[in-house]
């Protein structure tokens, strides 16, 4: 894990052009698995405060992950909305989901029609100015990074994006954007007994740190990644790991979820 700055890669950061990487992308329907659950398990780099993500694809555009905690009961459940004009969401409504209870609708995130501002639930008066494309959220484990890294033009040339979140402090929170990221092509590899690309992923979205990214050589799709800083409480840094993927129809993704939560 790199914790200090690599000159190389910081340089690239200081010439790096401002506009939009979109161009890096080419949408490729095929290239969306809908109907796919990817089940993840993330933890801390020690393999602390375990935690079991998965992430459904709904159709195109759609895609849900739940997240649950030790034995259930309990879950966060993110729906989220790609804008594929821009490799982005845009939007993102989270659901706090308790065994036995209605879901309390948490947090929403929603761009506006030309993608420009975004609009939070818990700041309806404070949209957030967004002029660089594509951007993710750590805070929604990359998912929506992992929606588009199967469509690079050239899964092994530089990709600059952006990390808008949401920042904590203390009771209140806030939408935020936080830096640039770029994901720089390091090897072929193998991982987990299969065939991967490996990356280095850092910048300023990650506080100037550096870690490790892998994608799945033939599909492109997000297996792993280790990064040094946490992306919510209780994760001083972040491990995760794809177990497996299994088919599944929209009935068998909402039986999933009630089995999970004990209901």
């Amino acid at each position: 894990m790199h914790r200090r700055s690599m000159s190389a890669l910081a340089l690239c950061f200081v010439v790096a052009s401002a506009t939009a990487q979109t161009s890096q992308l080419e949408f490729t329907p095929g290239k969306v698995p809908a109907g796919t659950a990817f089940h993840y398990l993330k933890s801390n780099l020690d393999g602390s405060h375990p935690t079991r993500i998965s992430l459904y694809i709904v159709d195109r555009d759609r895609l849900e992950s739940f997240k649950r905690y030790g034995r259930g009961g309990s879950a966060t459940l993110v729906q989220a909305r790609m804008d594929w004009r821009r490799w982005s969401v845009s939007k993102l409504d989270v659901w706090q989901l308790r065994k036995g209870l209605p879901p309390q609708l948490r947090a929403t995130l929603e761009a506006n029609a030309d993608g420009t501002e975004v609009n939070a639930s818990f700041a309806p008066n404070r949209p957030v100015k967004i002029d660089r494309w594509p951007w993710h959220s750590y805070d929604f484990d990359f998912a929506s990074l992992g929606m588009t890294l199967p469509h690079l033009k050239n899964p092994q040339a530089d990709l600059i994006f952006w990390r808008n979140d949401v920042v904590f402090a203390g009771e209140s929170k806030r939408f935020a954007p936080l830096g640039g990221i770029r994901l720089h092509f390091e090897a072929l590899d193998r991982r987990q007994g299969r065939a991967v690309r490996r990356y280095l992923i850092g910048g300023a979205g990650i506080g100037h740190l550096y870690g490790k990214l892998w994608t799945d050589a033939a599909t492109g799709w997000l297996i792993e990644y280790e990064l040094p800083i946490g992306d919510e409480p209780g994760y001083t840094n972040v491990h995760l790991l794809l177990e497996r993927t299994e088919p599944m129809t929209v009935a068998r993704w909402e039986a999933f979820k009630n089995t999970q939560l004990g209901q």
